[in-house]
């Protein structure tokens, strides 16, 4: 499903609003292309980044303009994207000084006080030749601004999102029919891959593991190992591919070929003890950190967590999505973020068993207006084939 010209206007009319009330007349944004940075230009322009970075600039009244790395970034973007002006960053100073040409054209604008959002999406390399060319204008941060928009979806992200967890299920599903004694593991990856862009995939992003302890690994490592499924095997795959319109999901799940092993069966179970306690505190008025909280006390319950706060586990046990993979808010215990209706979850705490296996699974949600609703659909149990 594809985000409408209209709902790409209104993004863009509630930042300008929330410009007003920050006092900021102009906004610079812009995306690298990686899969937790590049949501920014999709979500304020509509605009698929390929490659390179590129740029945004919101006036609190006039075009809207982009600016493209090359001919083709400009051409698709008067064909597809949702900008008043399309400019071309020159050439030779692409490389050298990206944030020249959008230093001049802000300066040409009426309004002394700027905004950035999305410092992490973008190079330093922009940075400096922007900064360079505002001469010492200083530039306020907007970021916590446009992640506080971005963070409750639309109907119609709350649809697309819907759709990518059931894109990325699907895979999970296709993949698992591949799994079986004697066949690669990288070739179940590359065929279930194919099944995902037939289907509507827009970026793929695996982590693939198998061994005879469960643990997770990233893609390149399954290709280094050529690992050939075994009886006795745990299979981990973590699938976040994109779905048509650009927005991410995540199943994260453990395969067994064979029956699994009780310890590993029961440390499962408590995770997905764990995940369902911290979705019993999705609520509106609630804060995040109360999730992690619930999480924590859940495996505490179980046996695999210390009950003194002091000494969990410091790391998140989830975090949003959308059309960036990663997006706030941060699950972990002491965050405050207020939960409201339309906010995207995925939860997925782990345990580590004492012979170093990894156990873990992602449940996703979204908040609604009195609790929350899941998106997943896999087993709270480990899958054996």
């Amino acid at each position: 499903m594809q985000t409408s010209r209209d709902e790409i206007l209104a993004r863009q009319h509630r930042v300008r609003e929330r410009m007003s009330e920050s006092g900021i007349d102009v906004l610079i944004t812009g995306s690298s292309a990686q899969i937790d940075s590049r949501g920014a230009l999709r979500y304020l322009a509509g605009y698929y980044l390929p490659v390179f970075e590129e740029y945004l600039v919101i006036p609190a009244s006039g075009p809207v303009t982009f600016f493209a790395h090359d001919a083709c970034g400009a051409d698709y973007a008067q064909k597809y994207g949702v900008a008043d002006d399309v400019r071309i960053i020159p050439n030779h100073e692409y490389n050298c000084s990206p944030g020249r040409c959008v230093a001049e054209f802000v300066m040409s604008q009426r309004g002394a006080n700027l905004g950035m959002a999305g410092w992490a999406g973008i190079s330093a390399n922009f940075y400096r030749s922007l900064k360079s060319g505002l001469g010492g204008h200083e530039i306020n941060d907007f970021t916590d601004e446009m992640n506080i928009m971005r963070m409750v979806k639309s109907p119609t992200e709350i649809v697309q999102t819907e759709e990518a967890v059931r894109l990325n299920e699907s895979v999970f599903y296709h993949y698992l029919s591949l799994v079986r004694p004697g066949v690669r593991e990288m070739d179940a990856i590359n065929e279930a891959s194919g099944f995902a862009l037939e289907n509507g995939a827009e970026d793929l992003y695996w982590m693939a593991s198998s061994d005879e302890i469960p643990y997770l690994a990233y893609l390149a490592e399954a290709r280094l190992k050529r690992h050939i499924f075994k009886a006795g095997d745990y299979s981990y795959i973590i699938l976040e591919h994109s779905a048509e319109g650009g927005h991410f999901g995540e199943t994260t799940h453990l395969v067994s070929l064979g029956d699994p092993k009780p310890e590993y069966v029961r440390a499962f179970a408590a995770v997905g003890m764990a995940q369902r306690a911290a979705a019993e505190r999705i609520r509106p008025g609630a804060l995040t950190g109360e999730m992690a909280d619930a999480s924590h006390e859940a495996l505490a319950d179980a046996g695999y967590e210390d009950r003194s706060k002091s000494l969990r586990p410091s790391a998140a046990i989830g975090h949003g999505q959308g059309l960036d993979a990663w997006e706030f808010p941060r699950i972990a215990s002491g965050d405050e973020t207020v939960i409201q209706p339309g906010m995207r979850f995925n939860i997925h705490p782990a345990v580590v068993l004492p012979d170093g296996a990894k156990i873990t699974s992602c449940d996703c949600y979204i908040s609604t207006e009195t609790a929350a609703r899941r998106l997943s659909s896999l087993p709270y149990e480990i899958i054996a084939v």
